[in-house]
């Protein structure tokens, strides 16, 4: 028996075979209708479409290379800038640059022995918030070798110093003179026998940088203030007990004893006469039979 097609649609076979030929149907409207891509593409792209992507993925490509060697100049930049740290000035190992600069530039004239005339103060100049300038200023008046050894060791000092300034000039030569009553003799004979040493003035300026890092000055700061608030508690304590108890018996003590000090004065005076005293009051028994011939004829008779 032949069934007809609404027959057959009604059946478990026929639903199926029509969600089959509907899920084709929506697909083939998918594929011709929506083909477009949000990029402006098809599903299906020609040549020229093919031609204009692999000019896109060059021009990308370009821009990548461009940027990853700007990023490695920046990180080639960061690595030296970190090496350089190194060799910076560092508070926590080298100290604070106020005075050991200044201890530094002292080192290097008694290495080399050569005299150092004026020795300045060491100036701060911020450049950002980590890093800072240390400038010191220098006189040195002493040989030429001297100076030259003196720059010698000013470049052996770590961290090292940089040059700002350096000026080299040659002092006038002076005789020394010679007092006496043959004054004009000697220093005539000593200028034509003698020739002075010839004297560098050599001024100049280093300089170092000075690396700080971000966070440390809160750290410092709150660790001087402790250190502060601790001792002034103790040397006040101190300072006043000598004042108030201490003094004042040490200053009585003399004034009560200065009367018992000067009572043997008194009583070594007597003793010193007391010889003659007794020889004084001696009665003429004591004094035997010459001093007293009264009772020598009494004792005769």
């Amino acid at each position: 028996m032949k069934q007809t097609p609404k027959q057959f649609f009604a059946t478990p076979a026929g639903k199926l075979t029509l969600a089959v030929i509907a899920m084709v149907l929506c697909w083939t409207v998918l594929i011709v209708y929506l083909s477009k891509t949000s990029d402006g593409g098809t599903w299906f792209p020609t040549d020229a479409d093919l031609t204009n992507v692999r000019n896109e993925i060059k021009k990308e490509t370009n821009t990548l290379n461009a940027e990853t060697e700007k990023l490695n100049a920046f990180e080639e930049l960061q690595d030296k800038y970190e090496d350089s740290l190194a060799t910076y000035w560092n508070a926590d190992r080298d100290g604070q640059p106020e005075t050991e600069l200044r201890n530094l530039i002292n080192d290097a004239a008694t290495a080399a022995k050569a005299n150092i005339q004026t020795l300045g103060s060491v100036r701060i100049s911020t450049i950002n918030n980590e890093l800072s300038y240390a400038d010191l200023d220098f006189t040195v008046v002493d040989e030429y070798d001297k100076v030259i050894r003196f720059f010698a060791e000013v470049e052996k000092c770590t961290p090292r110093l940089s040059w700002r300034r350096v000026e080299l000039r040659v002092e006038p030569t002076r005789a020394r003179a010679v007092t006496g009553p043959n004054a004009r003799q000697n220093n005539a004979t000593a200028a034509a026998t003698t020739t002075p040493a010839q004297m560098f003035r050599t001024t100049g300026q280093v300089r170092v940088i000075k690396y700080s890092p971000a966070g440390n000055t809160a750290k410092t700061t709150t660790a001087k203030i402790s250190t502060t608030a601790k001792s002034t508690t103790p040397t006040t304590a101190k300072s006043t007990t000598p004042a108030t108890t201490t003094p004042a018996a040490k200053s009585t003590a003399p004034v009560a004893t200065t009367p018992a000090a000067t009572a043997p004065a008194a009583t070594t005076k007597p003793a010193t006469d007391q010889p003659a005293a007794a020889s004084a009051a001696a009665t003429p028994a004591q004094q035997g039979p010459a001093a007293n011939p009264t009772t020598n004829k009494e004792n005769e008779k």
